[in-house]
């Protein structure tokens, strides 16, 4: 009872764990696109970078754009896009990925 009470007044937010997009109870995953700079040539490095939350306890992780380009170590950025994980509210992760030369 206390729990549902908590929730209900909104003392407990579980909240979107992965900031953006939608979330199911069971399962979501997927890739929202945040912006590309279209050119001919070919992208040829990748770079990602998580941010990772266990049982809403315990959050780490840099999932910024220039975390994700150092990881693929990328100078010069063509596109950035959001990936996110959530499984059974348990575990959820927002990773950026970041593709350029």
């Amino acid at each position: 009872m206390l729990f549902f009470l908590m929730i209900h007044c909104q003392c407990i937010n579980f909240g979107n764990p992965q900031g953006v997009g939608p979330t199911g109870i069971f399962y979501s995953h997927y890739t929202l696109g945040y912006s590309e700079n279209v050119t001919p040539e070919k992208d040829t490095k990748v770079g990602k970078a998580c941010t990772n939350r266990t049982f809403f306890l315990y959050t780490s992780g840099d999932s910024s754009i220039g975390a994700a380009a150092r990881n693929g170590n990328i100078t010069e950025i063509k596109s950035v896009n959001k990936e996110a994980l959530n499984f059974l509210l348990l575990y959820s992760s927002l990773c950026t990925i970041v593709t350029g030369n």
